[in-house]
Order: C-alpha cells, then sequence, then structure tokens
C-alpha cells in the first residue's frame, strides 16, 4: 500500500482533532471568500487572504443532528 498523500494526511487531521464528534460527514457544498481582512487568534491580528466554509453533520449525545462548519484561512498572500 502506498503511503498517504498530503491530502489524505491533512483530511485525517481534520477528522481526528474535532472535538465534537467521531462521525462527521463532510458536505460537497463549500463557500469560497476572498479579500477578508483580519482574524484574531489570542488577541494577534492575522491577514486572511481567503477562506473556505466547509459544511458538515453530525449526531450529539441526544441523537440530533447537527450542520456546522469547518473554516480554513490562508494568511498572508502578498504583502500586507
Amino acid at each position: 500500500m502506498p503511503p498517504p498523500t498530503p491530502q489524505e494526511l491533512l483530511g485525517k487531521l481534520i477528522f481526528d482533532e474535532n472535538p465534537y464528534s467521531t462521525a462527521m460527514t463532510p458536505e460537497a457544498a463549500v463557500e469560497v471568500q476572498a479579500d477578508l481582512g483580519t482574524w484574531q487568534f489570542k488577541g494577534v491580528p492575522y491577514y486572511i487572504e481567503k477562506a473556505y466554509k466547509i459544511p458538515y453533520t453530525y449526531v450529539d449525545a441526544a441523537g440530533h443532528t447537527i450542520r456546522d462548519y469547518i473554516l480554513v484561512g490562508y494568511a498572508g498572500g502578498g504583502a500586507y
């Protein structure tokens, strides 16, 4: 069996680090936004050039189906 690709490793990381569920189901529709401004992490602003909003669903402990999102932001993008 060949070693996993970087894309497969990234997908595994996202699924493994999900704090809400072990049964996350990604959906096909992804929103893309550009020139977003800044996101704050621990009080430090980061310029986000492009971001993806990826929907997924999971079933919580009470048996409710929940729809939520993974946000992926690309910082930088040249001089800023």
